[in-house]
């Protein structure tokens, strides 16, 4: 499960100095790419208080509203339906509570679909390639 969490952290952040343990020691990571751990864990963990904290510490961080409902789409194959259900609920909750309180947060760039002209194996297939 550890190792299914960081994959999918470094996949989200694009850190790719991971694979390399000295770059590692030369780049720290944002507060941003430290609050997608976070959420990543507690919701893998289930530990709901905690993980709406890190909602919270993410989104003044300057995560997107969208962003963290990313993460949370991701963390469904490697938490299981019920943990990133709960996980989104616990997320509904904290952006009621914000508004509620006048707090207006980023909601970030929207989701584009792929464009239909595109053969998909193929894309991905390049993709990798050029991995």
């Amino acid at each position: 499960m550890k190792q299914a969490l960081w994959a999918l952290a470094i996949v989200l952040i694009g850190f790719t100095p991971f694979l390399e343990a000295k770059e590692m020691s030369n780049n720290a990571l944002t507060p941003k790419q430290q609050s997608i751990i976070t959420i990543s864990s507690f919701t893998a963990n289930g530990d709901l208080e905690k993980l709406k904290l890190a909602f919270i510490h993410g989104l003044d961080a300057g995560l997107s509203v969208n962003e963290i409902k990313e993460i949370l789409v991701h963390l469904y194959a490697y938490t299981g339906f019920p943990r990133s259900l709960n996980g989104i609920n616990t997320f509904m909750t904290v952006m009621n509570e914000r508004r509620a309180k006048g707090i207006k947060d980023t909601i970030g760039k929207e989701v584009t679909p792929f464009p239909s002209n595109v053969n998909k194996d193929e894309y991905g297939a390049h993709v990798r390639a050029e991995s």
